[in-house]
């Protein structure tokens, strides 16, 4: 038997080695490619038994192969369900929550990972009040489009005026599903004046037809990141983020009689457009 030349291991070793960082990237979602895939640390291992919620089933596949093939369906498929020990692949159109999970398919094994992506990237913004509007001459002060521009920890902030009840709606431009809305509190001083940010979801921006997805309580710290879940996940083309309760600071004439400032480096809505 020929054995292979030097040069060739040698080439082989090196393709191999690529091949295993690719993999490793593609594994944590570092592809090019603004889809992501987290796993669900709530998931118990219940499995829905309608075929309602399946793109298409694969047996003994690895668990990149999984991911790949809900990647390439990314417009379609929501995430996916594998099973290590069974190398078992659910390609999922539907997220699953608690309120619709089925209990009549349990199995050792199975984790969830869901998809997503960001929807707000550049989507118009509308806001109670704009600081900009008070002191013009502050140009990287309070500007609508700051929340949604990519940009944190620069001299760009989004910014209110002192308003009772100040919020920020970000119109997604098409109907969605809402998974989670992450904040990105102010880095540049007095991150404390964030608090009970209430955040909703809804097909109209009129914030009695919305739906709550989560709440910050707070108070915040300066530069601070909360991540409100959206359980289950919401449908809506409007997200908004408004302060629902007086100010408790009583020490800032800018605060008096409760008057409340929302001002934020940066919101990402992920989800999938429908």
């Amino acid at each position: 038997m020929k054995r292979c030349p030097k040069a060739f291991k040698n080439a082989f070793g090196i393709l191999f080695l690529i091949l295993q960082a690719e993999y490793i990237k593609f594994i944590n979602c570092t592809c090019d490619s603004n889809v992501r895939f987290e796993r669900d640390a709530f998931f118990d291992g219940i499995v829905p038994a309608a075929p309602t919620y399946y793109l298409s089933s694969f047996e003994a596949v690895p668990f990149v192969s999984c991911v790949f093939k809900c990647h390439q369906s990314a417009v379609l498929c929501t995430g996916f369900l594998y099973n290590s020990i069974t190398m078992s692949c659910k390609l999922l159109k539907l997220y699953l929550t608690e309120n619709d999970k089925n209990t009549s398919s349990v199995g050792n094994g199975w984790e969830y990972r869901y998809s997503a992506e960001i929807l707000s990237l550049n989507k118009t913004v509308t806001s109670s009040s704009s600081w900009h509007q008070i002191e013009p001459h502050h140009i990287n002060y309070g500007y609508d489009h700051y929340l949604v521009d990519g940009l944190k920890n620069v001299n760009a902030v989004f910014s209110t005026a002192y308003d009772d009840y100040p919020w920020a709606t970000i119109d997604l431009h098409s109907l969605s599903i809402i998974k989670n809305v992450i904040v990105y509190n102010r880095a540049d001083g007095h991150g404390h004046l964030l608090h009970h940010l209430e955040v909703r979801v809804g097909t109209s921006s009129t914030w009695d037809q919305m739906t709550t997805c989560g709440t910050f309580l707070g108070p915040s710290t300066t530069g601070a990141i909360h991540v409100i879940e959206c359980s289950p996940s919401l449908n809506g083309r409007y997200v908004t983020m408004k302060i629902t309760h007086p100010n408790y600071i009583t020490d800032d004439i800018n605060a008096y009689n409760g008057k409340n400032h929302l001002a934020l480096e940066e919101v990402e809505v992920f989800g999938l457009y429908l």
